[in-house]
């Protein structure tokens, strides 16, 4: 069963311009190098200014593959220092009909 997560992502205001890069970066990299990736998308809350991923994984395997791999840590210190709020993470559980 595919591993669904939700990840908010609060820039801080000087910064906002420099995470979303980064984001956008890791968006390219993780489709094309992390296996098991299903979904990867990237959106911003016009509300906050923030920005949300929205991820799916084949498996916990490769959920955990990503956050070991080199977009992910890439990613992680590009974002180092640059947001307001540490991310959060919003595991789901799919509803079956």
């Amino acid at each position: 069963m595919s591993i669904v997560i939700i990840a908010e992502i609060e820039p801080s205001s000087r910064d906002a311009a420099t995470v979303r890069e980064a984001l956008l970066t890791a968006v390219t990299r993780v489709r094309s190098e992390d296996d098991g990736c299903e979904r990867y998308e990237l959106h911003r809350d016009p509300r906050t200014g923030g920005f949300v991923m929205v991820e799916r994984w084949r498996d916990q395997a490769a959920l955990d593959a990503h956050a070991a791999g080199p977009a992910f840590v890439a990613l992680s210190a590009a974002l180092e220092g640059r947001l307001a709020v540490p991310i959060a993470l919003r595991p789901l559980e799919t509803v079956e009909v």
